[in-house]
């Protein structure tokens, strides 16, 4: 992908039947058309977004997730901190874990531990060499790529995701970021936990996650914007985001 001068690059997934979801108790996304109107003089079209929740598709989300009262929600987040962030992206290609022949972990009940055991881990190595992690600065929007953007529809794009080992999220939690994401839809195995949640949210870094994308950034700083639903009252809501490569007015 070529970049131009201020090119703009969507890094948001779009949310559409059939894609990715959380297993239950989360619902499936499910897009259907309203009936008629029937008070209204002329047809109309309009559509029902069942299922949709504050996780569906590429959403920011607070430290309230984890800290629940003792944090604070998306509506307490000014908008211009969320506008034209500084950000650096950090590409990383883990190993790719063996195609699974499993369902779509939606239908699933619970995430399978043996498919969760053999996910590739992005290490704290893999970040700290990355060509541009020289460049990060504190209050960044960090965001690492690992490719995975492009599996959005795949049956395996939660279980065969790479995740974060606790050296690589101790390593990105020091770089002080203001916003971290990624295009990994699950951060941690579920087989065998990493234990870094508590220590992410505590730093009161923003997540963003899963982007799309992302391995067309280039390694210049780029801003980023991420701009999420305004509601109120809750700690994690989808957004749209976007990188603008081409001027940081550094």
């Amino acid at each position: 992908m070529e970049i131009c001068k201020e090119q703009i690059i969507d890094i948001s997934g779009i949310i559409a039947n059939g894609m990715w979801q959380y297993e239950p108790p989360y619902p499936q996304f499910n897009k259907r058309p309203f009936p008629t109107v029937d008070w209204v003089e002329h047809k109309v079209y309009v559509d029902y977004f069942e299922g949709m929740s504050g996780q569906t598709g590429t959403y920011l989300e607070t430290p309230a997730h984890i800290l629940g009262d003792e944090s604070y929600n998306i509506d307490a987040i000014p908008l211009a901190d969320l506008i034209d962030r500084r950000c650096i992206v950090l590409q990383v290609r883990p190993e790719t874990a063996p195609a699974t022949a499993a369902e779509p972990t939606s239908a699933a009940a619970t995430p399978d531990p043996s498919v969760e055991a053999a996910r590739p881990p992005i290490t704290a190595a893999m970040l700290a060499t990355a060509p541009n992690a020289g460049l990060i600065q504190p209050g960044d929007a960090l965001l690492v790529s690992a490719a995975w953007g492009n599996r959005w529809f795949d049956p395996d794009y939660l279980s065969a995701a790479p995740y974060f080992t606790r050296d690589a999220m101790d390593w990105l939690i020091s770089r002080r970021p203001f916003i971290l994401g990624s295009d990994v839809p699950r951060w941690d195995n579920l087989a065998k936990p990493q234990g870094f949640f508590h220590d992410f949210y505590a730093a009161d870094i923003l997540m963003l996650a899963p982007c799309v994308n992302l391995e067309h950034a280039p390694v210049e700083p780029m801003r980023l914007t991420a701009l999420p639903l305004p509601v109120a009252d809750t700690c994690c809501v989808p957004c749209r985001a976007i990188l603008r490569v081409g001027k940081t007015d550094e």
